[in-house]
């Protein structure tokens, strides 16, 4: 971070917020599950941004804030008590209530200017500055928070929870769960999904001395000179995408993760052509797929899937298409799941694991492009008490170093667009930027 921008911050203080009830011994030591050994310890960031507070939130003092912040994250952690433990190597974690950090800080500057401004540097003051800066080696607390108070009177409160513990799904049902509290301080039955950190049941995990073995902890992406950018696709905007998906295929309900996915990978792998003034590349699109359902709903943990479409020539750029072998790929690995017994789970995934890793081996000369979507969780709805945040911020905006060819995909304020961030070579962000097609459709944010 610039000396310019960390000045504008005032103030840190630290605390550590410990679990409301001490966690019951017979959940103190889960195991990991074969898909929490994969993941790498990096931090998933997240951080939402309120506008000067409404109603009898107007006049408090920031410490009140705080203190309903730190008394609502005790609750909801004797539900996720993994986050207030600690790692045991890459075999299980030590539930020992240790607690979670907790920062407030106080930045000289108006809100808007930090969530409008064009460069992403900015946005990671809303974050501790040490996970951010360390984002694959923190040693810290497996959960970390920070409420950043603006000379506005506006706020920010930012997540960052290890990926070992959680993904996505996870993640999104924490922060509801937390907020839902926050709202409700006397009820302690309000939330519909009561958490498992069960996934070892599913995915039983690797021996012990075949632990270390697993993880890709130690993975960590390529430093090259790449840029974030946001994009914004309106309903209107999004609609014209759907139907022109719908009269050239035979998917008829094209959801709104297919539909930008395909379109964004389409101008990606047009624009990377432009770049090379060659014919195009052949590219591996990769997504993540959420496997509740077939799994339970409560199941926390890593439990998703993996599924990947090639595309070798140009014909098969065509949008429709690419949807159509999207759904296809995900239906089918749906269905896998669907029809496999307890024992099959852990075969089939490493299977589309192994399916996508060959393919990258062994033809060095493919593209990768990685998709990552949120649009379903209903993340502007977050509200602590005080109403629903005016911006949300994605995971990749923050990434150190970024992420090439990653795009992050989120619903608008309305849920009825989509907010995109977009992770590419500075060259190719050039090219991809200015492309026509995508202008037609995407507006830049940033």
């Amino acid at each position: 971070m610039s000396s310019s921008v960390s000045r504008l911050v005032s103030s840190v203080c630290k605390k550590i917020i410990k679990p409301y009830s001490p966690t019951p011994i017979s959940l103190r030591c889960p195991k990991l599950s074969y898909l929490d050994q994969m993941v790498g310890g990096i931090y998933i960031p997240l951080a939402l941004f309120y506008p000067k507070l409404s109603n009898t939130w107007s006049n408090k003092p920031n410490n009140v804030v705080s203190q309903h912040l730190e008394k609502s994250l005790s609750k909801v952690l004797t539900n996720y008590y993994p986050f207030a433990g600690k790692l045991n190597d890459n075999i299980s974690i030590d539930c020992n209530d240790n607690g979670v950090e907790f920062f407030v800080t106080e930045i000289n500057c108006p809100m808007s200017e930090i969530f409008n401004h064009p460069y992403f540097e900015k946005h990671n003051l809303v974050y501790p500055t040490e996970v951010i800066n360390n984002q694959y080696t923190y040693e810290g607390s497996l959960a970390v928070f920070q409420l950043t108070h603006f000379n506005c009177g506006g706020i920010a409160i930012s997540m960052c929870l290890s990926h070992k513990v959680g993904d996505g799904y996870t993640f999104g049902n924490f922060m509801n769960h937390w907020a839902t509290i926050a709202r409700n301080p006397l009820s302690s039955e309000i939330y519909p999904i009561s958490p498992k950190f069960d996934g070892s049941f599913y995915f039983p995990p690797a021996k012990d001395e075949d632990s270390s073995n697993v993880s890709n902890n130690n993975i960590v992406p390529q430093r090259e000179e790449c840029v974030s950018k946001g994009f914004s696709i309106s309903s209107s905007k999004l609609t014209a995408l759907k139907a022109r998906v719908i009269n050239d295929s035979e998917v008829q309900n094209p959801s709104d993760t297919e539909v930008v996915s395909a379109f964004l990978y389409q101008r990606a792998m047009a624009t990377k052509k432009l770049v090379n003034s060659d014919s195009i590349r052949p590219s591996l699109l990769h997504q993540a797929v959420n496997l509740r359902p077939p799994l339970p709903k409560h199941t926390m943990g890593n439990i998703c899937s993996l599924f990947s479409i090639l595309t070798k020539e140009e014909k098969e750029m065509d949008l429709a298409r690419v949807v159509s072998k999207l759904r296809k790929e995900k239906e089918e690995v749906k269905q896998k799941y669907k029809n496999a017994k307890i024992e099959e789970l852990l075969p089939i995934t490493l299977e589309q694991h192994r399916k996508a890793n060959d393919l990258l081996v062994n033809n060095s000369c493919y593209d990768l492009y990685r998709f990552s979507s949120l649009i379903t969780f209903p993340s502007y709805e977050v509200d602590f008490g005080w109403g629903k945040p005016e911006k949300v911020i994605s995971p990749i905006s923050t990434s150190n170093p970024p992420i090439k060819n990653m795009f992050f995909l989120m619903a608008d304020k309305n849920r009825d667009g989509v907010n995109l961030t977009c992770s590419m070579k500075k060259q190719d962000m050039l090219a991809f930027e200015r492309d026509e097609e995508l202008l037609r459709f995407a507006s830049p944010t940033s």
